[in-house]
């Protein structure tokens, strides 16, 4: 099969590129500003998405069988820092996608975010209705809509959670930043209240190719860890997980002590069927999470010296050579 995979560049997309080459399939990288540089993807280029023409022209070109659409402005803070941009490539890029994927005939898994609802009821289905708190869930919630009346049957909607794992550049998992700080010598304040349900890239990556490849499944899905809890619970469970002191580096806090936090959603806890029921992939525990993940590079002589533990580091083709 042949995929377009977009947002090649950022950490999911890149591991959906690498588990579509694990299971056989040709894959198109595509990534913002610089082509991708993936070890085994042959074609891979620097594309803007934004561009309507360029995107049709691109699309009808290839002629792909399905393309994973990871690429658009991720956090609250950049969509409020460019909304015209947020409503383009977080809303205008995936309804196009949609349109262009079901004139050929071809599959769309587009990935969202549990941020699309307000966090107030927690444990959420499919079905539950959408409640944005600021405009980057407005914007995903909005592309959710046009990618199932567009894209119809051959589109799939993948929300999803935190996501943790290695990443190539080494700050862009979860655990990667906690050990920016720390190896800074500063304490992470976490809320004990503020419930997610995190997801592992590689193990969330296989599911949108498995999605990709089973036709018969589209429409809305839901897809996280198997495991809701809280910031504050997920941060201490990382440093023990390194033998570091969690004591010293995890401090406490509640939503009530700090107002501004009201706006943030409470409770993005998700319920994974029927999805979860349909794969072969499996949705993984915490500690089947934890248990791939490495030392991120440069913080190897300060967790020795925390620990007394030799960090042994393996040479990672893309990255070493």
């Amino acid at each position: 099969m042949k995929l377009v995979v977009t947002g090649a560049s950022g950490f999911l997309g890149r591991e959906v590129c690498l588990a579509a080459l694990r299971r056989g399939h040709e894959v198109l990288a595509l990534g913002g500003t610089r082509a991708p540089t993936i070890p085994g993807v042959a074609q891979a280029r620097a594309f803007d998405l934004c561009s309507e023409a360029a995107l049709e022209a691109l699309v009808l070109e290839e002629f792909p069988q399905a393309v994973v659409h990871c690429a658009a402005l991720p956090t609250i803070e950049a969509c409020l820092a460019d909304p015209t941009r947020a409503m383009v490539l977080n809303s205008d890029v995936p309804k196009k996608f949609a349109q262009l994927c079901f004139h050929l005939g071809a599959k769309l898994v587009h990935l969202s975010t549990d941020t699309v609802f307000d966090g107030i009821a927690g444990s959420y289905q499919p079905t539950d209705q959408p409640a944005p708190l600021n405009l980057y869930g407005e914007t995903k919630a909005a592309a959710e809509v046009d990618v199932l009346r567009y894209g119809r049957e051959h589109a799939a909607v993948l929300r999803t959670s935190p996501i943790i794992g290695n990443s190539v550049s080494g700050d862009r998992g979860l655990h990667e930043r906690l050990f920016a700080s720390w190896k800074e010598g500063k304490s992470t304040t976490l809320f004990t209240d503020e419930i997610r349900q995190p997801v592992e890239v590689s193990n969330l990556a296989d599911v949108t190719i498995e999605l990709c490849e089973r036709s018969n499944l589209s429409g809305l899905y839901h897809w996280a860890g198997t495991e809701a809890m809280s910031r504050y619970e997920i941060g201490v469970r990382i440093a023990r997980h390194f033998g570091l002191n969690a004591d010293a580096l995890v401090r406490s806090i509640s939503r009530a002590e700090v107002p501004s936090a009201s706006a943030r959603p409470r409770d993005l806890s998700l319920r994974l069927h029927p999805l979860a029921g349909k794969l072969r992939t499996q949705a993984q525990s915490f500690n089947e999470q934890l248990a791939p993940l490495r030392i991120p590079r440069g913080s190897e002589e300060w967790y020795e010296k925390e620990t007394g533990r030799k960090v042994v580091r393996r040479l990672e083709k893309g990255v070493d050579f």
